[in-house]
C-alpha cells in the first residue's frame, strides 16, 4: 500500500483471485464531518461481486466500520488528544488480510522501522505484479513464500533470525492448522474476549506480547500496551520528565483509558509526527 502525494491519493493491490488489481481510493465530497470515498479498481471487467468484495476490503483496511464515538469523547477530555476528533484522525489502517499483518509484524521484531518496512517491501515482490507495473505487487501468499525458501528470504529479503519463523507460519496456514481470517471476526464478536484473541497471536512463532498487543489493535481491540522500545521512548519525554520508565509505570499511566488505552498512547506518540501536525494547523484555519 501506498500513499500519492500528488494525487491525494490511497493505493493498494488486491487479488480477485489469481487476479492483481490496483485499487485507489481518494476523498469525494463532503458534508459535515461526513466524507465520501471514491474507490477506482484498476481490472478488466468485473462482476458486482467482486466490486463488493473491494469495497468490503477497503472498508477493512480504512477501519471505516469502527464506531469511534467512544474514543473521540476520550479524546476530548485528554489534554492533548482533543484534536483528534477534529481532524478525524483515529482509524487504524491494516491490510485486509490477518496473514500479511501476522508476518509484517514478525518481519518488524527487534529491528527499526525503517528496516522493518525495508524488509517487508523485499518479501512483498514475491507476489504477483499488477499488469504492465512490474513493481506493483500483490502480497503474497503463503505458499508463494514457501516455494521461494529459505535462502531467498535470507539472502535476498535479508529477513535475518525471522526467517524460520516466518516460514513456520507460512506452513501453519498453507496446511490449514491455523486460520490467521478467522480472528477478524473473532474479534467482532463482544462475546470474544481480547485474552482469547491474545492466546491464538501467542501461539504464533516469533510473536511476543508487543507485537501481540500490536496486532489486537488492528482487531479493534485496543485494551492491552503494545510498549516497545518507541513507547519508552514516549513515556520517558512526555510523562516521566525524560526518565525510563519502568512496564508498571507504562500501564498506570494508562489505565485510566480502559479499552483504549493503547489508542490512547499511539495518538499522543502520532501527534508528534510532522504528518500530524499539518492537519492539525490545517483544521486550525478552517
Amino acid at each position: 500500500m501506498s500513499w500519492s502525494h500528488g494525487g491525494r491519493c490511497f493505493q493498494v493491490i488486491e487479488r480477485l483471485g489469481n487476479q492483481p488489481v490496483r485499487v485507489s481510493v481518494t476523498e469525494g465530497s463532503q458534508r459535515g464531518t461526513r466524507v465520501t470515498l471514491n474507490v477506482t479498481i484498476e481490472a478488466a471487467a468485473l462482476e458486482e461481486k467482486q466490486v463488493q468484495d473491494i469495497r468490503d476490503r477497503v472498508r477493512l483496511i480504512l477501519s471505516l466500520d469502527r464506531d469511534m464515538s467512544e474514543f473521540y469523547a476520550v479524546c476530548r477530555e485528554h489534554p492533548t488528544l482533543h484534536v483528534i476528533p477534529k481532524i478525524g484522525a483515529g482509524r487504524s489502517i491494516r491490510s485486509a488480510g490477518m496473514t500479511e499483518n501476522i508476518i509484517k509484524a514478525l518481519c518488524a521484531t527487534n529491528v527499526n522501522w525503517t528496516q522493518a518496512v525495508k524488509m517487508s517491501n523485499r518479501l512483498g515482490q514475491l507476489g504477483p505484479p499488477v499488469r504492465h507495473f512490474v513493481s506493483l505487487n500483490a502480497w503474497p501468499t503463503p505458499r508463494e513464500i514457501l516455494r521461494a525458501g529459505e535462502r531467498y528470504l535470507t539472502e535476498v529479503c535479508r529477513l535475518g533470525y525471522r526467517v524460520e519463523s516466518i516460514l513456520a507460519f507460512c506452513r501453519d496456514v498453507a496446511d490449514g492448522r491455523t486460520d490467521p481470517e478467522a480472528l477478524t471476526k473473532l474479534a467482532a464478536d463482544p462475546d470474544v474476549s481480547s485474552d482469547e484473541l491474545l492466546a491464538q497471536l501467542r501461539a504464533i512463532r516469533g510473536i511476543g506480547p508487543s507485537s501481540a498487543h500490536y496486532l489486537l489493535s488492528f482487531l479493534g481491540r485496543h485494551d492491552r500496551l503494545a510498549v516497545d522500545s518507541s513507547t519508552i521512548a514516549h513515556v520517558a519525554r512526555t510523562h516521566m520528565h525524560g526518565r525510563k520508565p519502568t512496564l508498571r509505570q507504562i500501564e498506570r499511566i494508562y489505565e485510566r483509558y480502559g479499552r483504549w488505552k493503547n489508542a490512547v498512547w499511539w495518538y499522543e506518540h502520532w501527534l508528534t509526527w510532522d504528518t500530524a501536525q499539518r492537519l492539525v494547523a490545517a483544521a486550525s484555519t478552517q
